[in-house]
């Protein structure tokens, strides 16, 4: 680790110090370094915040060799803290206003009367770090300058443990109060697709630093646009929607054809305290040429159309004021025709479809207000060896148990650290850890997050 990566981690734990012990009537964190640098009329008067978030950890397994740990990704096929020793996951700088609106695209209807003014908002993220490799999206920051030499040369980024740059939300949002109400959002976003999603955001439903396997089989990013409205609200509960068209995955520069669609369906109860969500994506995601083939997101080429679709149905429940369960299955088909010319790009010309499913689970007991102790478990299956790629091209099935903790330390800093266990089931002879060795690891990880 340079001493220029440590002087950085340094300077933002002592801003994220001298933050907190001088906002004492600050709730949270975010937002609070530039309202100390540049006052709070932007975030009070317009309503436009800037904050920021710094996601570092440190991990090791009990699988790899000393020589893979000076590599990249030796913690494969985890997800999330893909290396060992000290990982810079990601720096993110935020920039969001917020919309005025019975609806927050992408995650819940509200309770409540509708708001009957036109409200206009938008959203920016940009992050640095190891996870922005796989954030980045084609036809817009896939190849940036910035990401070469390991944009290149996989090899090379991995060996070399190399950072990637990119801008997985850039959207502009608007709220109208016709009919039940309706909120637009045009751009490239996060789908939020699944009980996970990143980033590591307060209020994201990540209780872990390390994901699920269904957490790799979701889109990370699309470009187009999404319509959300809140379909009904009433004692007996709160129900949402939401319909969208887009290029298709982590693509805004459309490689074949046709456009994929997405949406979801959310119901909540009238106190918010139990949700559950359906959601999907369908569309065609084949390369119509071997000249621009976006792989390993699509790793078809092929002259027809190949639909793939991807379902979630994933649900969260306060038991009481301390306990809590949330889960997801997840299931996922990409159609083959068989033909000598639909050619997947790892196995070769004829392929004729593959499916995955899966389903995972989490409780989590609040043991005081800044600490709270989860528990997640997971059965993955992917036979096809598809739907993991790159991640994994194993065929089998992928299971993992995670025990941990979340201690926030301060308004500022919140400490994650867990163990996990995981174990494969092969169709044949495959071998997934320690560099394809073994079929069981045991994963001791640390995460610290620092909003600001």
């Amino acid at each position: 680790m340079s001493k220029k990566v440590l002087a950085c981690i340094s300077a933002g734990a002592l801003v994220a110090v001298t933050l907190s012990a001088q906002a004492e009537e600050e709730e949270k964190g975010e937002g609070s370094l530039a309202r100390w640098l540049l006052g709070p009329a932007l975030e009070r008067d317009h309503g436009i915040r800037i904050s920021g978030l710094l996601d570092v950890g440190y991990a090791r397994n009990n699988r790899s060799s000393a020589d893979e740990r000076e590599d990249g990704l030796s913690n494969m096929p985890l997800t999330g803290f893909s290396d060992e020793g000290f990982e810079l996951a990601s720096v993110h700088l935020f920039v969001d206003k917020a919309l005025v609106a019975n609806v927050v695209p992408r995650v819940t209807p509200l309770p409540g009367p509708k708001p009957e003014e036109v409200s206009f908002g938008f959203s920016v993220e940009t992050l640095y770090g190891r996870n922005a490799q796989f954030a980045r999206t084609f036809g817009w920051d896939m190849h940036w300058p910035a990401n070469s030499p390991g944009d290149d040369d996989a090899e090379r980024a991995k060996r070399d443990k190399e950072k990637f740059v990119a801008t997985p939300n850039l959207f502009a949002s608007v709220y109208l109060p016709y009919g039940p109400g309706v909120s637009l959002i045009a751009g490239i976003f996060g789908p939020a697709l699944g009980y996970e999603i990143p980033p590591n955001i307060r209020e994201a439903r990540n209780p872990f630093a390390s994901k699920t396997y269904a957490f790799v089989s979701e889109p990370s990013t699309v470009a187009g646009v999404l319509a959300s409205t809140r379909v009904f609200s009433g004692e007996s509960g709160i129900l949402g929607a939401e319909l969208g068209m887009v290029q298709g995955r982590n693509n805004l520069r459309d490689n074949n054809s046709g456009k994929s669609v997405l949406g979801a369906l959310r119901w909540r109860t009238a106190d918010m305290q139990t949700w559950v969500d359906y959601e999907f994506m369908v569309g065609n995601e084949e390369n119509h040429d071997f000249d621009d083939v976006q792989a390993p997101t699509a790793r078809l080429v092929s002259v027809a159309g190949q639909l793939r679709q991807q379902h979630s149905l994933n649900a969260w429940h306060a038991i009481d004021e301390r306990w809590s369960l949330g889960g997801e299955m997840v299931y996922g088909r990409q159609s083959g025709d068989g033909k000598a010319g639909t050619v997947d790009i790892v196995t070769g010309p004829g392929f004729d479809g593959a499916s995955w499913w899966g389903i995972n689970s989490v409780v989590t007991y609040q043991y005081r207000k800044d600490l709270a102790f989860s528990a997640r478990g997971e059965h993955f299956r992917d036979r096809d060896a598809f739907v993991l790629f790159p991640t994994s091209n194993a065929r089998g099935d992928f299971n993992a148990l995670t025990v941990g903790f979340r201690w926030d330390a301060t308004r500022h800093i919140s400490i994650r650290p867990e163990l996990r266990y995981d174990w494969f089931e092969p169709v044949a002879h495959d071998r997934v850890y320690g560099n394809g060795r073994d079929r069981t690891q045991l994963t001791g990880l640390v995460e610290a997050l620092v909003y600001f």
